[in-house]
C-alpha cells in the first residue's frame, strides 16, 4: 500500500504542478518513461523482497554495486569505453561502499541474488536515463516514469494486499513526504541532471546515498561516528575526485556527446 499511495500522490501532484509534463508528452516520451519506470519499479520490488532475506548492510552494498556496473553496461551498449578514470573511480566508490555496508562474512544467499538482479536493473535505469534525458523534457520524463509505476502498482497491489485508504495520519504524512522528495524531486533532478553529465558520473553521485544516510544518523543521534564510516566515506570521495578531476574536460565532453548527443543541442531544449 505504501508504494501505491506514494506513486499515486506523486502522479497527482506532478500532474497539477507541471501540467505540460503530460499534456505535451508524445508517444515516444511515454515509451521511454515506461521503460525507465518498469526498470526502476522492478528493481525496487526485487530489492525489497531481497532485503527480507538478507541483512541491511549486505543489501545496501549489493544495491550499490550498480555504481560499478554502469560504466561496463555503457561500454556494452554504446560500444565505447567510458574511460579508464571513470572505471577506476567507480570501482573505488564500490570498495568504499563495501567498507560502509558489509558486516562480517559475505556469502551469496537467495536474497542476495534477488538484490543483485535489482542492482543490475538500477544500473540499466541510470544508463537508459542518460540516453533518454536529452531527448525528453525533464518534467515529462519524470512524470511518465512515475505515472507508469503508479498504473503498474494499481494493477499488481490487489493481488498482494487488500487496498484500503483508512490508514493513520502518520502513514499519510510519511507517504506524502516520500512522494514529494523521494519520488517527484528525485526523478525530476535525475532526469534533468543526466542531460548534462554521464551515466557513470550519475551512478557515482547517486551512490552517496549511503554516506548521506550514515551522516544523517550521526546528526540525529541514531548512530555514532566510526572508522568504518570515515574509511568508507573517504574512499567514496576519492572515487568521485578521480572521476571529476583526472580526465580532461575535452574527454568528458566527448563522452557526454557520444552517450547523449552534442551538448550544443541541449541549449535549444526547454529546461523542464
Amino acid at each position: 500500500m505504501f508504494l501505491l499511495c506514494r506513486y499515486l500522490i506523486a502522479t497527482g501532484v506532478l500532474a497539477v504542478v507541471q501540467p505540460q509534463s503530460w499534456l505535451r508528452a508524445r508517444r515516444g516520451d511515454w515509451a521511454r518513461g515506461s521503460v525507465l519506470g518498469a526498470l526502476y519499479l522492478t528493481a525496487l520490488v526485487l530489492q525489497t523482497i531481497g532485503l527480507q532475506r538478507t541483512s541491511p548492510g549486505v543489501s545496501g552494498f549489493i544495491t550499490g554495486m550498480n555504481i560499478a556496473m554502469v560504466p561496463f553496461l555503457y561500454w556494452l551498449f554504446a560500444k565505447r569505453s567510458p574511460g579508464r578514470y571513470q572505471i577506476v573511480g567507480a570501482i573505488i566508490v564500490t570498495i568504499g561502499l563495501a567498507a560502509l555496508s558489509l558486516q562480517g562474512d559475505f556469502t551469496l544467499s537467495g536474497g542476495d541474488s534477488l538484490t543483485l538482479l535489482g542492482a543490475l536493473l538500477y544500473a540499466l535505469h541510470i544508463m537508459a536515463t542518460g540516453f533518454y534525458a536529452p531527448k525528453v523534457r525533464a518534467a515529462t520524463l519524470a512524470f511518465t516514469q512515475i505515472a507508469f509505476s503508479a498504473a503498474a502498482l494499481l494493477v499488481v497491489t490487489p493481488f498482494v494486499t487488500p487496498i484500503t485508504f483508512s490508514l493513520p495520519w502518520e502513514f499519510w504524512a510519511m507517504t506524502v513526504w516520500m512522494a514529494l522528495t523521494g519520488t517527484i524531486y528525485a526523478f525530476f533532478i535525475q532526469s534533468w541532471g543526466q542531460r548534462y553529465t554521464t551515466s557513470t558520473h550519475a551512478a557515482i553521485l547517486l551512490g552517496f546515498e549511503s554516506v548521506f544516510a550514515a551522516t544523517a544518523g550521526i546528526v540525529f543521534g541514531m548512530d555514532s561516528l566510526t572508522w568504518r564510516l570515515l574509511i568508507g566515506g573517504s574512499l567514496m570521495l576519492a572515487g568521485v575526485l578521480i572521476v571529476e578531476l583526472l580526465p580532461s574536460s575535452k574527454a568528458v565532453v566527448e563522452e557526454i556527446e557520444a552517450e547523449e548527443g552534442p551538448l550544443a543541442d541541449l541549449s535549444g531544449r526547454d529546461e523542464v
